[in-house]
């Protein structure tokens, strides 16, 4: 569906993508995860045509970006709500509709964009989060194939988020295909079927978030010694990266867990409130926002 190759972009000299490539199959809903700056809008703008490429080569159903018969296929929404001014709700959705060949009809844009009490309230009279689903509803309004969502959810309470990742979930079922950005790490977590970790203009990780779980992540294993003899042992437990101790409460980094608190019952540490906590796309995300700022 998307074939990337080589992809690069230079603005004021400055290189923003460097060397992108990438392969997008029909139905995966991919998010782009990285710090601000790492290059994930000027990725989608160079996808959806909306910029050009300094170097590499980008195809679309088999078709450069602005090929006119994808527009047709493609959705779009961008981090800032694009509505008229002075216009109902409904007014504005009937009018993109007249847009499309084949859109999605009133009724289901309305319940989509859970905006039926407010179909005819006037656009500048929304709240920020409203305007946004109303932005979402008019970038599907179409019936895209291909739907790219950029920060979809700035701006949104947590019922409309809650909404929004329902609606999401729905279209997933459906097969279509999405590319998304956003800050909110948990939510992703639930319906992305590949996470894309940026960086600097580079894509650093491409794979499921259990890949990133098995290479990148780190667990916590937290507990108090009984017995401050035992801390010499610690070094050697398996898979520990860094040890923190406060007093004698001791914290270990492990990439393995399971194998660290086996050799912790095995080598007879007097321990006692253990607690495990696992790592999650958000302990990825600040360790790259670290090392950007390093």
């Amino acid at each position: 569906m998307i074939t990337v190759n080589q992809l690069t972009k230079t603005i004021n000299k400055k290189i923003i993508l460097k060397q992108v490539s990438l392969n997008v199959n029909k139905g995966e809903i991919i998010a782009l995860v990285g710090p601000n700056g790492a290059g994930k809008t000027t990725l989608i703008n160079c996808l959806i045509g909306l910029i050009r490429p300094t170097t590499g080569e980008i195809n679309l159903f088999g078709a450069k970006p602005l090929n006119k018969k994808n527009k047709m296929k493609l959705g779009v929404m961008q981090q800032e709500s694009t509505t008229l001014d002075n216009v109902k709700v409904k007014e504005l959705l009937t009018l993109f509709r007249s847009f499309y060949l084949n859109p999605l009809s009133l009724e289901d844009l309305l319940d989509i964009t859970g905006l039926n009490e407010h179909q005819n309230t006037y656009t500048t009279k929304l709240s920020g989060g409203q305007k946004r689903r109303l932005t979402f509803g008019l970038s599907i309004i179409g019936n895209p194939e291909l739907l790219f969502l950029d920060e979809p959810t700035t701006g949104m309470d947590v019922t409309s988020r809650k909404m929004f990742w329902e609606k999401i979930q729905i279209l997933k079922e459906q097969g279509k295909t999405i590319i998304l950005t956003t800050h909110y790490l948990e939510e992703i977590e639930k319906v992305a079927t590949r996470i894309l970790l940026m960086k600097q203009g580079e894509i650093v990780h491409d794979g499921t978030l259990e890949s990133i779980q098995a290479e990148m992540l780190q667990n916590k294993v937290s507990f108090q010694l009984v017995d401050d003899h035992d801390e010499t042992k610690l070094g050697d437990l398996p898979y520990v990266s860094s040890i923190e101790k406060k007093e004698n409460n001791v914290t270990l980094y492990t990439a393995n867990s399971d194998e660290t608190l086996i050799e912790l019952f095995t080598t007879e540490i007097k321990f006692k409130n253990l607690l495990i906590i696992p790592g999650n796309l958000e302990t990825v995300f600040n360790t790259l926002v670290e090392e950007e700022n390093e």
